[in-house]
């Protein structure tokens, strides 16, 4: 090839290298082949080049031309041959059998083309220029709690996103919405705040993003725990707010008012005002009991349940117990569970209505339910108190205000006798072998100090008699017997026991001599040359107890007695003194006033 011709070649060479365009610029090589100067045909190739050279791309969709050039040992173009294209990468780089060569994808490959046995390569890089930053929403409504991800794309010059390369997120109020450490927002609390995008290059783009309330919580703030008669309007109204999740208010959001079992909410549904505070009107259901209202915001699931104690009605309430008959044993518990039916006028029961169970005479009543159950009962354990006899409990249904207590009583039997006690006729004075004027009355008690009615009673040991077999006590715990003294003057004592030998009581009587029975009058065994002869009278009764203060009058047939009337000692004795008459034997006599009781006594040998 001469060198007008190959300086040509290389300015075309040159002439298409400067032309490889960043955005679309087409190069074409016009092949020597096709020039208007003559061809060099069936010359052997021995070299393979490419041009243009160029090294990256910097869109995908941009494109550059590429031309292969053979020529001989001496540099001549050779013709006539059909070049052979390819990629390796075809996801990264396409070309046509024109050697055009297309970007279809980040990354690297090398162009190949062939030419017989020769082949020539170039390396090219695509790689995307930032030119654009895209949000796809200027304005994004999310509700509190959510995370987004809002879709923006750093864009190459021809508007295909580049992949890899992802926007920074910044918010403005960080306090709205905040962005966490994978880059997604999270949206914090209810308010408005403006997203900012930026990209390499100085990219940026703006999203505004407003927060929306969401309920969470239902908190009831008023209403709770009233009670009214049964179809009544409670006196104040059900109140609720619903606040979001950071703990604020939530406007405008229906809130339901559902009573579980009848009776009636005005209004059933309550929008909530701007302190997120909804109100209702309860009208309770007619039948008594508790009676509860369930208040529900749509996608909350805990739905607060509040609790209203509906009364039965005075005229329209019967409260009867199951069982009329009741007793026991003071101290010990009624031996089965005192029951109290409620029901209304027309036989119906009376369920979930509490009662209260008080004891009015000592005892306690332990309630075993504090409501009444499917058949309109309750129940309750009545420990008795210590008294013995007729015991009275209150049975409370209801609202004390509006339903009056119903008395009820039960028996309370004494325990067993533990003591005796003497009531009256201890300390008498009676006389000697003969029954006290006053009966003896003895007390059985048990432990509690309640008189014992049929309690046995035996003598155990005392004067006279008493207890003939056994005594029982009356109804009254009282056993009542007459005491006839022994024959010792002086005190005496009876002890009465129980049976079983468990007590006793003592009954103590003070026992005078009885009438004169035995005048006894003894002197000197010899005269001895007296003239006065003391004597000694002894009166005694018919058990030999003496017998004081009586009169005895002495007399004698011949001589003299001084004094002629004497007056019994303690000891039932007096002192006379006889001067019989010296030749007349007369006997002393004495004798006891009132009575036929005498005695004499004749005048001693000298």
């Amino acid at each position: 090839m001469g060198k007008p011709r190959r300086e040509w070649l290389l300015g075309a060479l040159r002439l298409a290298g400067g032309s490889v365009s960043a955005g679309a610029a087409l190069v074409s090589i016009l092949s020597y082949t096709t020039s208007s100067r003559p061809a060099v045909v069936g010359l052997r190739a021995h070299r393979l080049a490419l041009a243009p050279s160029p090294d990256s791309i910097g869109a995908i969709g941009d494109t550059v031309q590429l031309a292969a050039l053979a020529t001989d040992e001496r540099g001549a173009a050779v013709t006539g041959m059909q070049p052979v294209w390819t990629t390796t990468e075809p996801a990264v780089l396409t070309v046509d059998q024109a050697g055009t060569v297309v970007a279809a994808g980040s990354g690297s490959a090398v162009v190949v083309v062939r030419v017989g046995e020769l082949e020539a390569r170039r390396r090219i890089v695509v790689r995307q220029r930032p030119s654009a930053l895209v949000v796809d929403d200027t304005a994004a409504r999310v509700h509190e709690g959510e995370r987004i991800v809002p879709v923006a794309r750093v864009l190459d010059p021809r508007g295909r996103p580049i992949s890899g390369l992802a926007p920074t997120l910044a918010s403005g109020d960080p306090a709205v919405a905040a962005v966490d450490s994978t880059g997604a927002i999270v949206a914090v609390s209810p308010g408005e705040t403006q997203l900012t995008a930026t990209a390499p290059g100085g990219l940026q783009a703006a999203l505004r993003l407003l927060v929306l309330p969401v309920p969470s919580s239902i908190t009831v703030l008023a209403g709770e725990g009233q009670r009214a008669p049964a179809g009544s309007r409670l006196g104040s109204p059900i109140t609720a707010q619903v606040v979001s999740r950071s703990g604020r208010p939530v406007a405008g959001v229906p809130v339901r008012f559902e009573p579980v079992a009848g009776g009636v909410a005005e209004p059933a549904v309550d929008t909530t005002d701007a302190q997120g505070v909804a109100q209702a009107v309860w009208t309770l259901a007619e039948l008594p009991g508790r009676q509860r209202i369930a208040v529900g915001v749509e996608g909350v699931a805990a739905a607060p349940v509040l609790t209203a104690e509906a009364d039965p009605a005075p005229g329209n309430t019967r409260v009867a117990l199951a069982d009329a008959e009741l007793g026991g044993t003071v101290g010990d518990t009624v031996a089965t569970p005192v029951i109290a039916r409620l029901t209304d006028s027309s036989g119906r029961a009376l369920a979930d209505v509490p009662v209260a169970w008080t004891a009015a005479d000592g005892g306690t009543l332990t309630a075993l339910t504090p409501r009444t159950d499917s058949l309109g009962e309750a129940r309750a354990i009545w420990r008795l108190g210590l008294r013995a006899g007729r015991q009275r409990a209150r049975i409370q249904a209801g609202n004390p205000r509006s339903l009056p207590p119903v008395t009820i009583s039960a028996s309370a039997r004494p325990a067993p006798a533990v003591a005796l006690g003497v009531a009256h006729g201890s300390g008498q004075l009676g006389t000697v072998g003969r029954a006290l004027k006053s009966a003896i009355a003895i007390r059985a008690i048990d432990r509690y100090g309640n008189s014992v009615p049929g309690a046995s009673l035996v003598r155990a040991s005392g004067f006279g008699a008493a207890v003939d077999g056994a005594a029982v006590t009356d109804s009254s715990g009282m056993a009542r017997f007459h005491w006839t003294l022994g024959g010792e003057a002086g005190a005496q004592r009876l002890v009465i026991r129980l049976r079983d030998d468990t007590a006793s009581a003592v009954v103590t009587a003070r026992a005078a001599a009885g009438e004169p029975r035995t005048l006894t009058l003894v002197g000197p065994g010899r005269w001895g040359g007296m003239t006065h002869l003391p004597v000694t009278l002894s009166l005694t009764d018919s058990y030999g107890n003496p017998v004081a203060g009586r009169v005895v009058a002495l007399r004698t047939g011949s001589g003299s007695v001084k004094p002629a009337r004497v007056t019994t000692e303690a000891d039932g004795r007096a002192q006379v003194r006889w001067a019989p008459a010296v030749k007349v034997r007369s006997p002393l006599v004495a004798s006891v006033s009132g009575t036929r009781v005498s005695a004499t006594l004749s005048r001693p040998r000298p």
